[in-house]
């Protein structure tokens, strides 16, 4: 798993970090599999554990009250709602088509679940067949970032959502009715009606995608006789607003000037009392100033002669005209 900004995800989501991205094969995406909103937690707990260079599956400490935050229960003594959503994991098949070898492999999620009550433990590792399909994946994956499934509240939403992900690129994704039933686990005699399964499904995971993640999603209906056999999807990545585009572009800024301060010897919180307390302007022209004179080979201590060209407001046009004149 990749991670890069350590910001902690507030409220209930207290144990995932946004910039985290999980990464599933493509035909672990399209395997045919159901679980509860509580279920499908815990397994993104566990995928988040995973790191890039593990090679093998580990067996992952969550504390017993961490556990119970996640999937939104109360810790008793017995631990009896925690030891059922465990133990529905483990009878949960993952129905995984494999192209190559055209056979399906049938596999529950987790091997086992160790409550260690008396430190306030529950040990968790996933089941060894699906190794291939979360580890050492070097192409045919998805990557989904935490936070935008976090949103989601659907199961039904989630799962739509990771299919559309695998084909962002496309932009388009069609999948005939039967086929989107399996990837979302609906048995033969649920949303039996087309109306049914549009309301309930279709248009509440359009909904919940478009208004919790960063991405706009849409579809068409494509009939056969007047009868809709199959949808044709479209997702798209929001236009950023031009606020946020400034407040993206003022943080690059001021990351660069912070850099470039760190490099003169400054330490990080001089380095950021300097940009608050002047212009960005300022500071960038007299790091390109005293850059300038660096290259020349005229500066002793460039660090002291940041802090003065900050002072004094320097500006390295005028040493660029002091090169030209002699």
């Amino acid at each position: 798993m990749k991670k890069t900004i350590k910001k902690c995800i507030k409220k209930d989501d207290d144990f995932f970090e946004t910039g985290e991205f999980i990464v599933k094969s493509n035909a672990l995406v399209e395997a045919r599999y159901r679980l509860s909103l509580q279920e499908s937690q815990v397994v993104l707990w566990l995928l988040t554990q995973i790191r890039t260079e593990d090679e093998d599956f580990k067996i992952h400490k969550l504390k017993i009250a961490d556990f119970a935050k996640i999937v939104g229960v109360r810790v008793d003594g017995k631990y009896d709602e925690m030891q059922q959503i465990t133990e529905r994991l483990m009878k949960r098949i993952v129905k995984i088509y494999e192209p190559e070898k055209k056979e399906y492999l049938q596999v529950a999620w987790l091997s086992s679940a160790r409550y260690q009550t008396d430190k306030g433990y529950v040990l968790l590792e996933f089941s060894p067949q699906l190794k291939p399909y979360l580890l050492q994946l070097k192409s045919h994956f998805t990557k989904i970032e935490i936070t935008d499934t976090l949103k989601i509240k659907s199961v039904y939403a989630i799962r739509i959502f990771e299919l559309l992900l695998q084909y962002f690129n496309i932009g388009k994704r069609t999948n005939s009715l039967e086929e989107m039933r399996g990837y979302l686990g609906i048995k033969d005699h649920e949303y039996k009606k087309y109306c049914d399964l549009k309301r309930k499904v279709i248009e509440r995971a359009k909904t919940e995608i478009n208004t919790k993640t960063n991405y706009d999603v849409n579809y068409d209906e494509i009939k056969t006789s007047r009868k809709v056999t199959a949808i044709e999807w479209e997702i798209k990545k929001k236009p950023k607003s031009s606020k946020l585009l400034s407040l993206e572009q003022e943080a690059t800024r001021s990351q660069f000037l912070l850099e470039s301060l760190l490099s003169y010897g400054f330490s990080n919180a001089t380095a950021k009392r300097l940009i608050g307390n002047n212009e960005e302007s300022v500071i960038k022209n007299a790091i390109k100033a005293v850059d300038l004179q660096v290259a020349r080979g005229n500066v002793k201590n460039p660090k002291a002669m940041i802090q003065t060209a900050i002072k004094d407001q320097w500006h390295p046009e005028v040493f660029k005209t002091r090169k030209q004149k002699s």
